[in-house]
């Protein structure tokens, strides 16, 4: 059986007598010596305090992932239209006219007199001279049906409608210089009058859109 000690019990004691030596005199003889007790007292041993160790938390670093946005640039295009519907009907009558007088222009030809030959287009007698008056007329209404200027139509339309009432009351006048016949002036007064009609009374219309594209 083995016995096994107790570490907090008290050590025993152990003590010791010292003796100096004596002190001697002259004469060889001890005069005094000292005795002393020495004791020996073990110090206890402290006793081991167990310290409980206590883990720190460890923080935890958490990464926030940010999505990336995708930026869309969008583009926004936009169309305006007018429709001028009195502009195309102005543009038909001019070119009607630069027409005819161009083929009055290219049979009479420039050899002679202004008014000399007298030629017929489409049933109507001709000069030259009545040919480049019907193509300078007829390209002013073009140009004003190409701008879709309702003043300038209407006023080239009265240019004509006052030049073919003029010719239709004064025919004979005009008889040798121009060929003019009266129910080709008359002709003349009317589509001067779908001229200035069509100007001043039909309405426009603009139509507008928008397109939005994303790149």
């Amino acid at each position: 059986m083995t016995i096994e000690p107790d570490p907090f019990s008290q050590p025993a004691r152990h003590s010791q007598t010292l003796v100096d030596p004596p002190v001697v005199a002259d004469g060889g003889a001890p005069l005094v010596y000292t005795q002393r007790d020495v004791v020996a007292e073990p110090i206890a041993a402290e006793p081991v305090v167990a310290q409980r160790v206590v883990a720190q938390p460890v923080p935890v670093v958490e990464q926030v992932v940010v999505p990336q946005r995708t930026v869309h640039t969008s583009v926004a295009t936009s169309s305006r239209r007018r429709l001028a519907f009195d502009s195309f009907i102005v543009g038909l009558i001019g070119l009607a006219l630069t027409i005819v007088g161009l083929i009055a222009v290219t049979r009479g030809g420039f050899d002679g007199p202004m008014d000399q030959p007298v030629v017929s287009v489409l049933g109507f007698t001709h000069t030259t001279a009545l040919g480049l008056i019907e193509v300078a007329l007829g390209v002013m209404l073009l140009i004003s049906a190409a701008a879709t200027s309702r003043s300038a139509a209407v006023f080239f339309g009265l240019v004509l409608g006052v030049g073919g009432i003029v010719g239709a009351v004064q025919t004979d006048s005009f008889r040798r210089s121009l060929a003019l016949e009266s129910g080709f002036a008359w002709l003349i007064v009317v589509a001067s009058a779908v001229v200035v009609l069509v100007s001043l009374l039909i309405p426009r219309m603009d139509t507008s859109s928008a397109r939005v594209e994303s790149i």
